[in-house]
């Protein structure tokens, strides 16, 4: 996993690319804490970029879910696609998560 960060106006943007599995979860907490840390009242985390997710990546989503929920800031992931969107559907992510789907302009 690799991932690169931007703070704007109050939101967090964690944009995530390539695989989330279980090899990721120091990156991964690493960058939840960034999440935290960083004061924010709303957090995005980008999986347009994401090919694979496996069940231990769609655990650490919770966590980041769990984590900033105790500092009573949103989280939202945003543009699943491929496979990651359908381990969300089957995980019934949509129940424990705002997701959106919105996959941005179509390229020219």
């Amino acid at each position: 996993m690799e991932y690169k960060i931007a703070v704007k106006g109050g939101t967090f943007e964690a944009k995530l690319s390539k695989k989330i599995t279980f090899s990721d979860l120091d990156g991964f907490r690493e960058m939840v804490k960034r999440m935290v840390d960083s004061g924010s009242n709303s957090h995005i985390v980008d999986l347009a970029d994401v090919e694979f997710i496996d069940s231990a990546g769609l655990g650490m989503l919770l966590l980041a879910r769990d984590e900033i929920s105790k500092k009573s800031s949103s989280l939202i992931l945003k543009s699943p696609r491929g496979q990651v969107q359908r381990m969300l559907h089957v995980a019934r992510f949509e129940l424990k998560f705002d997701i959106d789907n919105n996959q941005g302009p179509d390229p020219e």
